[in-house]
């Protein structure tokens, strides 16, 4: 077409999407091959579980910028199945009523070694109360509200804080990151209250693992559980993100009930990881028990929620 000069200006070619469309339409399948494949790619699996929000994102754009038009139906497949990975694991599963009167309230909190969360770890009036990354000073203040308590210091650092006797079973070692304690509660159970290493890169902390040694603990743990005679309540930090194989472990393969999930739920990494949506502190109770009432608290300055509710004998 002319110019206002009269000059014959060709007009400006549009660029064909780049790849044949059976490619995008290939691509916009492939998230969802996560779903049956996801324990079966091993450590590798781990990994993406652990990104998947983040990763989910990029490949939206990069569909977007790279086939244009044609990438569209990709982009929002991965966004769609993103989606699903991550809010599935927070869905209500009903996990049966506790037997009138026969409740043990317990929470459990990544403190950060922090005395500002004092105040909210006191506000849960929690009959059995985990605290995860603890300190001396945490722990005399803690006492002084409870009758009963065991301390684990050193790393990890966990202590239990009870209104009815307990007393340990195992302490930390190789194969347990974390506390086997005795809770003589009106229907006694053993607690175990843990703090499993992280399994990604922590900017050079002392306390990490690799996602095969995570691994390692989080099946030692599910065996010591699965041997358990009596009624088990596994609550802590156990850094495995609950669209992990970890976590499905744990919840289907120890006959444990994940608590929280008898209502909605959501993240508990809440500060430099909170772009990847993690759930990773954990309330689980074994076989003949059910939860009520679970809930998220704020922990002033941690980089975690705790979490709380209500647990024991399924009516």
């Amino acid at each position: 077409m002319p110019n206002a000069r009269g000059d014959v200006v060709a007009p400006p070619s549009r660029r064909a999407p780049r790849g044949p469309w059976w490619i995008w339409w290939l691509l916009a399948v492939l998230p969802w091959a996560w779903f049956p494949l996801r324990d079966e790619l091993g450590s590798a699996g781990d990994v993406v579980a652990i990104v998947i929000p983040v990763l989910a994102v990029v490949a939206a754009v990069v569909a977007l910028v790279v086939g244009r038009g044609r990438g569209l139906v990709a982009a929002v497949s991965v966004l769609v199945a993103g989606a699903v990975a991550v809010v599935g694991p927070w869905t209500p599963v009903d996990t049966g009523p506790v037997r009138p009167g026969a409740a043990v309230t317990v929470a459990s909190a990544n403190v950060t070694a922090l005395e500002t969360t004092l105040p909210a770890l006191r506000a849960t009036a929690a009959d059995v109360l985990v605290v995860v990354e603890n300190t001396r000073s945490i722990d005399r203040e803690l006492d002084e509200d409870h009758p009963h308590h065991v301390f684990s210091g050193g790393t990890p650092s966990v202590g239990v804080y009870s209104r009815f006797p307990v007393r340990v079973l195992d302490g930390t070692g190789p194969d347990l990151p974390g506390l086997r304690v005795a809770v003589d509660a009106p229907t006694p159970f053993v607690l175990y209250a843990m703090h499993v290493p992280r399994p990604w890169w922590t900017g050079g902390g002392s306390y990490q693992a690799t996602p095969a040694e995570h691994r390692r603990l989080v099946v030692a743990l599910a065996d010591r559980v699965a041997r358990e005679p009596g009624p088990v309540v596994v609550a802590g930090d156990l850094n495995s993100t609950d669209r992990g194989r970890d976590y499905r472990l744990l919840a289907d393969g120890t006959g444990l009930t994940d608590v929280m999930r008898d209502d909605w739920t959501g993240p508990t990494s809440v500060t430099q990881w909170q772009a990847f949506l993690l759930r990773i502190d954990h309330l689980m109770v074994g076989p003949g028990w059910c939860g009520e009432g679970p809930r998220r608290f704020l922990l002033a300055g941690s980089d975690h929620d705790g979490i709380t509710a209500g647990v024991g004998p399924c009516a």
